[in-house]
């Protein structure tokens, strides 16, 4: 049923109604005129088409279509998709396009969705689960008089297997533990830290949603003391509701938002949570603050610091905005670039990274939208760029326009720092380094190019983007750069970033010359695995993939890309949201989303990929244990459905632990206890085993000699992190009891104490001796080699050397003989001489 056209609506036909065919899917298409109005530079997600008595103003300029959507009861049930709405063919002006319910007697209703590109480029909404009547609202942003349109709008389906199904179908993951136990509807943004001084303590935090359809949130935090296995959830960030309506999630123009979670902790046991802070609402995201907390050990988050405050006059209070900022901390080099060591005190020079956007206005304007560091020598009590407290970030890329989003900061093992972000409009890679703790950074320049993940995937409305993922390997200081791109293409930009820098710098490279130079390539496959499962396998394109650069000269040239997922090149299969560790022994790991399992390529799963030879190839493993559904009760931003726009992934030489959000839970039974209609968080302990794509337990030398507090590299004291930075995952553990193999055979074990140290190392290897005495000796032939150390007699068969430099040594005995040979700590030798 087509209704009457008012002055505003211009579009023919003036509506229509889609409806499915037999094979789920349908299209309608339409024309209209929009033309210059009220509504024109205006940022209201097309409110200002609008009345006050909230039916469509014709003197607003706007072009509004009624879009009916009639399916089936259940029919997204058992066909999940959505209604694809695109316009274009309006050449050089600027027309946005935004999705709004329509109610029974012609007024506005709810916002669905939105888009507002740049000038020129053509827009597209996505409705998720589409049904009912809509007002499709074509707004004049930038237009002279009348500007003509076409669009249409497509029913887009997932067919094939159910959830249930696949996941029956798919290989089996690893168990699951969930973190979020809160009142909040939603999760996302998830991100994660381990503590340098306990890998058992792990601190998590995402976005917690107290309004969907608003998209009204703040960051929230969780705390595990076991590894992942259990988690604390531990609600809101301090801080937040100082003034009437900052948290009433019914108060759009006065809740107080806070977005995009980071953590990191120094290598004194402190976390900091990095946020951004916005007072307004999400209706004026305006006066972004940069903001962080701390927190001790046992103790609660602090308030907030302010990193950066952009509300100090009108002009930053209406027009700049921060966005997609990242937090590290220098745990090599202290701030006067000395050494620093675990538990000495000091804390070295953080780091926080950022967007630093809407900056081109006023009489003197600034570049537009460029990546700023601040800097703390103080433990983030206090911030600068140029010098501390300045409240004026430190520019570190150098474009005139919009130089990209993501930042990302990795510190190398002398303290080198690098700041690596995405420049959509290059489709690059880019990245700044600094040798003197963030005082001074090289040029910025592109170190590689990629088909970067810019909008949502066909049939989708969550966004993507391709922002990237840095880890530097602690060993040798080779630096790894992870991204999604499609169809694995990339292409590094050789021979030397840092030339490439200067040249930009002075205006020799242009952006033309840039793009030219970064002409991608496919990835290389070395590791090439045929799984049997994965997207459609119909190619001959592989969708989006995970990509790998690598530098070994401090990144002054990269090598790459190498793909990391290993499905089948030709399996259509989108992997995206990729988050990477690098382990202390170098081996890299990456998490990501990936949608292999479904041959429809919708559903999505959580995956972890490993690399045990420094990135060149890679296997990898499903995380999770249930594909979910990114529909389900999806908040709603600006751009549409939201499932955040990055996770988060830590890892040891033990385990690997990514942290990621899902809709999971809605496939259980409404009856369970564990049932959720939302986006909850998860973290899972993935093993470092061959089975699991890992490495295989390294074993002990046949012949060792024993030290007075280490057998071999197995010292009394040790950390744990240390144990496995030295020996690598044990072959097999029990409680607090590792156990590790010897070559030629026997078994070398090591107990911790509840603070995560070596107590207790025994050897049963016949070939780990102490002056000549080890396992299969005799118990006479110990006596006579330690008469003068002298040797007592111990419950359980035990013989401990009373003096000398042999005294932490014990030997197990039986029937005359030396069954085992260990080292022990005085607390422990104390217990055993009781």
């Amino acid at each position: 049923l087509l209704l009457s056209v008012t002055a505003v609506e211009s579009a023919t036909p003036a509506g229509a109604t889609l409806s499915p065919d037999a094979n789920g899917a349908g299209r309608i298409g339409w024309t209209g005129v929009a033309r210059t109005g009220s509504a024109a530079n205006t940022a209201d997600e097309g409110e200002s088409c609008f009345g006050t008595d909230r039916r469509p103003s014709g003197p607003s300029g706007c072009d509004l279509f009624r879009l009916d959507v009639s399916v089936p009861a259940d029919f997204y049930r058992n066909n999940p998709g959505s209604v694809q709405i695109d316009v274009g063919g309006f050449g050089v002006s600027d027309l946005d396009l935004y999705v709004y319910k329509r109610n029974p007697d012609g007024t506005r209703g709810e916002f669905v969705a939105g888009d507002g590109q740049l000038i020129g480029l053509e827009e597209r909404v996505v409705a998720d689960r589409a049904e009912g009547a809509y007002y499709v609202a074509v707004v004049p942003y930038t237009v002279l008089g009348e500007q003509p349109y076409s669009a249409s709008a497509k029913l887009i389906t997932r067919r094939g297997p159910g959830i249930d199904e696949l996941n029956r179908r798919a290989p089996r993951g690893v168990p699951n533990v969930r973190a979020s136990r809160d009142r909040y509807t939603s999760h996302s943004e998830p991100t994660i830290a381990m503590d340098p001084l306990d890998h058992d303590h792990l601190i998590a935090g995402s976005k917690m949603y107290e309004n969907n359809e608003k998209y009204l949130f703040k960051v929230g935090t969780y705390e595990s003391f076991d590894g992942g296995r259990r988690w604390t959830d531990q609600g809101h960030l301090p801080g937040y509701c100082q003034a009437p309506g900052q948290c009433d999630p019914s108060n759009e123009v006065a809740y107080r938002t806070t977005s995009d979670p980071t953590i990191a902790f120094d290598d004194e046991g402190t976390a900091y949570a990095n946020v951004l802070d916005a007072p307004g609402g999400t209706n004026s995201f305006q006066g972004f603050n940069m903001t962080v907390h701390t927190k001790r050990r046992g103790m609660p988050w602090s308030g907030p610091t302010t990193v950066h405050d952009n509300r100090v006059n009108g002009l930053t209070e209406q027009l700049l905005l921060d966005d997609k900022n990242w937090i590290a901390v220098d745990n090599v080099r202290d701030t006067r670039g000395g050494p620093n060591r675990q538990g000495d005190g000091k804390t070295g020079t953080i780091y926080i990274c950022w967007s630093f956007d809407g900056t081109g206005v006023g009489p003197a304007p600034l570049p537009l939208q460029q990546i700023v560091v601040m800097r703390s020598l103080d433990g983030g009590k206090t911030w600068g760029g140029a010098r501390p407290g300045d409240n004026t970030p430190q520019f570190i890329s150098q474009k005139t326009l919009v130089s990209g989003i993501g930042c990302h900061v990795a510190i190398g093992p002398t303290g080198e720092v690098y700041a690596t972000w995405y420049d959509n409009q290059l489709n690059a890679l880019m990245q700044a380094k600094s040798t003197n703790r963030g005082r001074s950074w090289t040029p910025a320049a592109p170190i590689a190019g990629i088909e970067g993940v810019n909008d949502p995937f066909e049939g989708e409305s969550f966004r993507n983007l391709s922002i990237p993922t840095t880890a530097v390997d602690p060993r040798n200081g080779h630096v790894y750069v992870a991204a999604a791109s499609r169809n694995a293409e990339g292409n590094p930009l050789l021979p030397n970033v840092f030339a490439v820098g200067k040249l930009i710098k002075q205006g020799k490279l242009t952006t033309e010359n840039l793009r030219k130079a970064l002409t991608n390539k496919k990835a290389n496959d070395v590791a090439g695995r045929d799984y049997k499962a994965g997207g459609d396998g119909f190619g001959p394109l592989s969708g989006a993939d995970i990509v790998l650069f690598k530098s070994v000269n401090g990144g002054r040239s990269y090598t790459g890309p190498v793909r990391v997922n290993q499905d089948p090149r030709n399996s259509d299969a989108d992997q995206f949201q990729p988050w990477m560790a690098v382990t202390d022994r170098g081996q890299v790991n990456v998490s990501f989303f990936d949608r292999r399992n479904d041959p429809a390529n919708y559903f999505i799963d959580t995956w972890l990929a490993r690399s045990n030879d420094g990135g060149r190839t890679f296997g990898d493993t499903r995380v999770s244990q249930q594909m979910w559904d990114p529909a389900v009760n999806a908040p709603t931003s600006v751009s549409g459905k939201f499932i955040g726009d990055y996770q988060g992934l830590v890892a040891d030489d033990d385990v690997a632990i990514p942290f990621w959000n899902d809709t999971q839970l809605n496939n259980l039974p409404k009856s369970s206890k564990e049932f959720s209609p939302y986006q909850e968080v998860f973290s899972a302990r993935v093993p470092n085993r061959p089975e699991r794509a890992g490495v295989r337990s390294r074993c002990f030398p046949r012949r060792l000699r024993i030290g007075r507090r280490a057998i071999g590299r197995a010292s009394v004291g040790a950390r744990r992190a240390t144990v496995l930075r030295r020996l690598g995952p044990p072959r097999a553990r029990r409680g607090n009891v590792w156990r590790y193999c010897v070559r030629g055979g026997g078994r070398v074990l090591l107990v911790f104490s509840k603070r995560k140290r070596v107590t207790f190392v025994a050897s049963t290897a016949r070939g780990h001796r102490r002056r000549g005495v080890g396992p299969r000796s005799t118990v006479r032939r110990l006596r006579a080699v330690f008469r003068r150390a002298g040797v007592r007699s111990l419950p359980g068969g035990i013989l401990r050397v009373r003096r000398g430099s042999s005294r932490q040594i014990l030997f197990g005995t039986r029937r005359g003989r030396v069954r085992y040979v260990a080292v022990a700590d005085r607390a422990t030798l104390r217990k055993r001489s009781r």
